[in-house]
């Protein structure tokens, strides 16, 4: 009987494939992640990240002008530092003070400089009565 014999071309070439394939998917992972962080852990953390938070009064301004969308957040639950932020760009339907948000965006000379804001919404987080 005759033995078949493989090409060796073919398994390099499937090799390097998923090799390529293996190291677009690190990078992809890697490269373009924002870190998720609270009010009360962002001093000094540099770059992009994302903050999530509970908008406290007073919400002054507007978010289409040179001067922006300004209020304050603080974490969550429990008491920590406030955060000034200031937004421009388009605002949510629900956003209101005491809406829990999340913004993104830089941290520039003690104020938070968003981009984009999401608001959550308390309703589906809570225990219905």
């Amino acid at each position: 009987m005759a033995r078949s014999r493989s090409n060796p071309a073919r398994l390099v070439i499937a090799l390097a494939i998923a090799t390529l394939l293996a190291v677009f998917l690190v990078y992809t992972a890697i490269s373009g992640t924002t870190p998720a962080l609270q009010p009360s852990n962002l001093a000094g953390h540099p770059g992009r990240v994302s903050l999530t938070g509970k908008v406290i009064g007073p919400v002054a301004g507007d978010s289409h002008l040179p001067g922006g969308l300004t209020f304050k957040l603080h974490n969550i639950q429990g008491k920590s530092p406030t955060i000034p932020i200031i937004y421009k760009g388009s605002v949510p339907d629900l956003f209101e003070a005491g809406r829990d948000v999340n913004v993104t965006g830089t941290l520039e000379g003690g104020k938070f400089e968003a981009t984009s804001m999401t608001t959550k919404c308390p309703s589906k987080y809570t225990a219905q009565a």
